[in-house]
């Protein structure tokens, strides 16, 4: 009994085994892979997002190499536009170095009188702990900045490359769709298409309802922050709605270096705690009214598989995984979804029902399944035994 129990088991455990090492491999393909698959995975991104400009273009008269190439110059211009209004907030920042650190040696002295007077320390043993973490992040700050000029070279690379990528993406589109009714002959060509449409339709509306979010949200933020006397507010308003992007993680980080900025370029105290205060209005009002509104419906994704998600993007590819994060987990769920055999995954990446999160969610589950399987059960021989249009009885002769 217990070889035959075991031989049963055997053919899960040869399943298991092999998914297990077909996922093991998938990562480590994909972390080996990133200098390939990162700056093509944006180009991606980015094609979808200017297909259509392209397409409006072919339709006025361009041919399709011309509409391709005008739409990527227009948009690196304009991006490099943006690019350059931030490098002058960030040379700004540069120049005023001397003066932000004298104003951080006074915010480190105040620090230092409040532990002394509150906590009844030494004023010596306060000092030399502050010095010593000032040590400590000096050095660091050293050694990200040298990770920081080691990544420049191929930061330039890449800059270069995505916009040829993103060119040959539109211009070649139909090769590729070609491509796809070859590698998948045996399926229909309607569900290709459906899929493909699924993915352009799920990429649009997530890269260009961020994108105009940011637009939105940015300006806001920067009116704020330039209303409350915040240095910078144009680099600052920007770059924390570009966090943003970051799930979760991105408003954390952004309210972190908002109030170091705040603390250094005002003399006040109500000036960071309002900019603060005002800057965390505004991020929940965009989640909950702006973002939903621009992005739309398009992206419903289980929130616990997408910090998940993250956490696995984000150590395969660092800070270029953040932001692939969530748009790859939107298209891994359609394509599940078109799949018999992975449908029960793209169900787990998808948001939970409301009958879910309800107090007598499981006996409505059981109800559900119950229904379920009626309805892939035969239905029953409405026609009696003997009758016209009845099965044959076994002693019948045919």
């Amino acid at each position: 009994m217990t070889n035959m129990n075991a031989e049963q088991r055997s053919p899960y455990i040869i399943r298991l085994a092999s998914v297990l090492i077909v996922i093991v491999l998938l990562v480590i393909s994909l972390y080996y892979s990133k200098a390939v698959l990162v700056p093509m995975l944006f180009s991606i991104i980015f094609a979808v997002m200017l297909f259509p400009f392209s397409r409006r273009l072919e339709k006025i008269g361009f041919g399709k190499g011309l509409a391709a190439f005008s739409t990527v110059f227009i948009t690196s211009v304009f991006l490099g536009f943006l690019i350059y209004l931030l490098f002058n907030q960030v040379s700004s920042f540069v120049t005023h170095a001397p003066q932000l650190t004298d104003k951080l040696d006074s915010i480190v002295n105040s620090i230092r009188d409040f532990a002394v007077e509150k906590f009844h320390l030494k004023k010596t043993d306060v000092a030399d702990k502050i010095q010593q973490q000032l040590t400590q992040l000096e050095n660091n700050s050293g050694t990200i900045l040298s990770s920081i000029f080691a990544y420049v070279p191929a930061f330039l690379i890449n800059l270069f490359m995505v916009p040829l990528y993103v060119f040959f993406l539109l211009y070649y589109r139909h090769f590729f769709l070609e491509f796809f009714y070859k590698v998948f002959y045996r399926a229909d060509k309607t569900d290709i298409d459906e899929t493909v449409d699924n993915l352009n339709h799920v990429i649009k509306g997530y890269v260009f309802g961020q994108f105009l979010d940011i637009i939105i949200i940015g300006f806001v933020n920067a009116v704020t922050l330039y209303l409350l006397g915040i240095g910078y507010p144009i680099a600052l308003g920007f770059g924390m709605t570009f966090l943003c992007i970051i799930p979760y993680l991105g408003m954390i980080v952004a309210s972190i270096v908002a109030l170091f900025v705040a603390l250094l370029t005002t003399s006040t105290t109500w000036q960071p705690v309002a900019a603060l205060a005002l800057l965390w209005v505004i991020h929940i009002f965009d989640s909950n009214v702006v973002a939903p509104y621009v992005i739309g419906s398009r992206v419903h994704l289980n929130p616990l598989v997408a910090i998940l998600v993250l956490i696995l993007f984000g150590e395969m590819w660092g800070v270029a995984g953040l932001f692939l994060a969530f748009p790859l987990a939107a298209i891994l769920k359609v394509i599940f979804d078109k799949i018999p055999g992975l449908k029960p995954y793209g169900f787990l990446l998808g948001e939970p029902q409301k009958y879910h999160l309800k107090k007598y969610s499981l006996p409505h589950l059981k109800r559900m399944q119950d229904i379920q399987e009626l309805k892939q059960h035969s239905p029953m021989n409405k026609v009696l035994p003997g009758e016209p249009g009845a099965d044959p009885l076994p002693g019948d002769i045919k």
